[in-house]
């Protein structure tokens, strides 16, 4: 939270606050408060008091296991580490917490902004993620690491995405909304025609023989307007069908159908954790080299080729894909179903989609790209998330690794783990290619898939 008018008067509430915590023993509510007082003094550049509180938080938010707490302060401190380091005006005061020098301080920034960035990838903390990213790519950007600095950024704008994904829950509402309209105004015309036709009826009785032709005419009106209000009725009725099929393609067009379905039984639908799937991320090499041959229009079309071959792809092999990131693609076998060979569909689908570029390569030369290709197996948390333009995402440290193999992979490869490796070796020929260091895993063992 920042103020950034009356700091004293938020610094006397906090500290009321604070005061009242400690009295009934409230650990959240001091550590929270504690973080509060930390977070206006970096605001009013106190740095060095500034720092001294969100220790504190942290180490409280630690001791009590609160991981989402925990983010939350690491991610203040690496923020605070960032203004000190583009602070300019050489009044910051010297403290034990304060390392000498713009470089040390990024270190820590970056140190403290990894850290929060891995605990809300745990808890799922869309918001701080968000925050972090960012504050991340700007502090690998001063430190000149501009390659680390892109990807933090994309991380940056997944989460951004993510948080906002709600706007076709709100488009799939109305049309059930106009849908359950017509439906009343439909039951309204049922029964108004039924009153007319009881009046028509008692008026026919009344008027006996005397009126035979004046019923014989309104007979005739009566069977006319029936006529009419039939052609209505079917009207309307296929009207709702059209637009019931549409709400529900649109769903399905978002969300696995059994996701689909549990959203519309209960109007909601649950994370889940599964323990047993592959996942699959692929990457254009020189992206921005071929983008800058191509029109806009070209390149837009090309993308459209290759996503649309992948999606036929994946399909074939029961995998589930879950999103684009401008050219980068995620898919994962093994759910919402479970699936046994979730790592052979996945492995066989990345050779086939590694067949088709090679051969829009030979066919197309360098108006098109070489791909490149990661996989890992292990555990995700799927689920809905956001607010606004929903969709359905995975997380988990099995997609940070799936992303890692793609990054180390080459052109034209098929880079696995070696907990994929263990899955599939005894179905396809693999290259182990050694221990090769991978951004925050340390050195893993990892192989290509000769197909």
């Amino acid at each position: 939270m920042r103020f950034r008018k009356n700091f004293p008067k938020a610094l006397e509430y906090y500290n009321q606050a604070l005061e009242i915590d400690k009295k009934i023993q409230n650990k959240g509510g001091i550590a929270v408060n504690t973080g509060s007082i930390g977070s206006v003094y970096r605001d009013q550049q106190d740095y060095p008091h500034a720092l001294a509180y969100l220790f504190s938080a942290l180490q409280m938010n630690e001791g009590m296991g609160d991981k989402s707490s925990m983010s939350i302060s690491a991610g203040n401190i690496g923020e605070c580490y960032l203004y000190i380091a583009k602070d300019t005006t050489g009044k910051i005061k010297k403290d034990s917490l304060i390392p000498s020098g713009k470089a040390a301080n990024l270190n820590k920034a970056i140190e403290y902004l990894n850290r929060s960035i891995t605990l809300c990838k745990e808890t799922g903390d869309l918001n701080n993620l968000q925050s972090s990213t960012k504050d991340l790519s700007e502090a690998e950007e001063l430190s000149g690491n501009y390659k680390t600095a892109l990807d933090d950024y994309k991380q940056f704008v997944t989460a951004k995405d993510s948080v906002f994904n709600i706007d076709n829950n709100v488009k799939i509402t109305n049309l059930e909304t106009k849908r359950d309209l017509e439906l009343k105004d439909k039951q309204i015309e049922i029964d108004r025609l039924e009153v007319a036709k009881k009046r028509n009826e008692r008026i026919y009785y009344i008027s006996g023989i005397v009126g035979l032709m004046v019923i014989v005419v309104i007979i005739s009106r009566n069977y006319k307007r029936q006529q009419r209000s039939n052609t209505l009725l079917t009207k309307t009725n296929s009207l709702l069908t059209t637009e019931k099929k549409r709400s529900d393609d649109l769903l399905l067009n978002i969300l696995p159908s059994e996701v689909a379905e549990e959203l519309k039984d209960k109007g909601s639908a649950d994370a889940k954790l599964f323990e047993e799937v592959t996942v699959l991320f692929t990457d254009f090499v020189s992206f921005t080299k071929v983008s800058e041959r191509l029109t806009p229009k070209e390149l837009v079309k090309e993308l459209d080729t290759c996503f649309k071959a992948f999606d036929e792809i994946t399909s074939k092999y029961n995998i589930e894909k879950i999103k684009t990131i401008g050219d980068a693609y995620l898919a994962v076998c093994g759910l919402p179903l479970a699936n046994p060979n979730h790592a052979e569909n996945i492995v066989r689908a990345a050779i086939e989609i590694n067949a088709f570029m090679q051969g829009r390569v030979a066919k197309l030369g360098n108006s098109t790209f070489e791909i490149r290709i990661g996989i890992h197996s292990g555990s995700v948390v799927a689920g809905i998330v956001g607010v606004k333009k929903f969709a359905y995402d995975i997380w988990g440290d099995t997609v940070n690794t799936a992303a890692r193999m793609e990054q180390n992979s080459e052109a034209g490869k098929i880079n696995i783990s070696q907990t994929t490796y263990e899955l599939v070796k005894d179905k396809f020929n693999c290259e182990y290619r050694g221990e090769i260091e991978a951004k925050n895993k340390g050195e893993m063992k990892m192989y290509f898939i000769n197909a």
